[in-house]
């Protein structure tokens, strides 16, 4: 999953700035990215300051990219929200903030926010002078987002707490239609051996840690964002079996988190998304998320058991059915090994009649369906464009 943005270039000749489309991959032969450019955007016109901006409890992300790097910065984030029944659209301001010297000397400024890199002499200008006007290059890309989100503090759950990337169904025979983004699903029990409290698709959620129980356990963070770039980022990883570890920026001690391609392609240099900064070095190829240490420290149980439930599909000939493989968690906190399988909803006459996970299915036409071959076709619907992976 290619990383895109939008970038702005001045002609020697001309003052006007153009704006471009690009996108950004990683190569894996030359070991570093590689950005081209994809489609002139046209010039760029006068930005007008942000106005009629609120305060919310909000989780706010674009394609690929998650504000805050997974650790929020403060509860509260400021922005343009549209209305309650959308959930894309918001405009934010930017965050800029100093990142070192470019190789020449000069200043180098960074775009928290927005992510990106900033700062012509008129730009520099414009900020010692209008701070609150100053508009990065990528500040016009509207982001996905969800106020008041759904703040999960696992202690809380005796019974275990499950967090998936909820993804597209393998197949589907319902007239229920598919997921248009990628979501967050949660269990939750109150009890060992009780019945879910919670579970339910989430747009994202905050993983919150209860009192004097850190989340990490070298830095002080109580909440992380678990938003569908980093937690599909951290799905692919797991199953393609990347070697995964939590880098800390040396400038600013932020955890990094990879996204898009820099998610399935182990590296040693990293760049820092919360200060900009390009000098961080883990000390072997790697692929950095939070949510590898945040599930290091939480998760009880790491062992698979594959289910020993079988299911023949010609045996619900008059039923509906949706079908997934069943993918690993991102967090797991119940003292059970996790099932692998496929896992299977039926549905007669509207009613759920079947809601298990499977160690062989048998379909329609009496062959055994293979769970590597379904994960496929739920990972080419996001890769696709099936649905929205933002």
């Amino acid at each position: 999953m290619p990383i895109k943005r939008v970038t702005k270039k001045k002609k020697n000749d001309d003052s006007t700035t153009y704006l471009y489309l690009t996108q950004e991959t990683y190569d894996s032969e030359k070991k570093r990215s590689k950005t081209v450019i994809k489609e002139s955007l046209g010039i760029e016109e006068p930005i007008a300051p942000l106005t009629n901006l609120t305060e919310e409890f909000a989780i706010v992300w674009a394609s690929n990219r998650t504000l805050g790097n997974a650790v929020p910065f403060s509860e509260r984030v400021i922005g343009k929200f549209p209305s309650e029944d959308e959930n894309y659209g918001v405009e934010l301001p930017c965050d800029i903030v100093e990142c070192g010297k470019f190789r020449n000397g000069k200043r180098r400024w960074w775009c928290r926010t927005h992510q990106v890199h900033w700062g012509t002499n008129a730009d520099v200008q414009q900020l010692e002078k209008n701070p609150e006007n100053v508009r990065c290059a990528n500040a016009i890309q509207p982001m996905n987002y969800t106020k008041d989100p759904f703040v999960l503090t696992p202690d809380i759950y005796a019974g275990g707490v499950g967090v998936w990337a909820a993804l597209p169904t393998a197949i589907n025979t319902t007239d229920e239609p598919e997921l248009r983004k990628a979501e967050i699903h949660v269990h939750a029990r109150p009890e060992k051996g009780g019945k879910k409290l919670v579970d339910r698709n989430y747009p994202a959620i905050v993983v919150a840690c209860a009192e004097n129980t850190p989340l990490f356990a070298n830095v002080s963070i109580k909440r992380v964002v678990i938003s569908p770039p980093s937690a599909i980022a951290y799905l692919e990883a797991l199953i393609k079996k990347m070697p995964l570890g939590t880098l800390y920026c040396s400038r600013c001690n932020h955890p990094h988190l990879d996204l898009g391609d820099f998610a399935i392609n182990p590296h040693k240099k990293h760049f820092c998304g919360n200060c900009g900064s390009d000098s961080n070095w883990s000390k072997e190829a790697i692929v950095s998320s939070p949510l590898k240490e945040l599930a290091d420290n939480l998760n009880k149980n790491s062992q698979f058991t594959q289910s020993d439930r079988a299911l023949d599909l010609r045996d619900y000939s008059d039923c509906q059915f949706k079908i997934w493989a069943s993918t690993p968690a991102i967090l797991w906190t119940s003292d059970l090994p996790q099932e692998e399988g496929i896992h299977v909803h039926i549905y007669r006459d509207g009613k759920k009649v079947v809601d298990d996970t499977f160690g062989q299915v048998t379909d329609v036409d009496g062959a055994a369906m293979d769970r590597e071959a379904l994960l496929l076709q739920m990972f080419s619907k996001v890769e696709k464009g099936e649905i929205q992976c933002q």
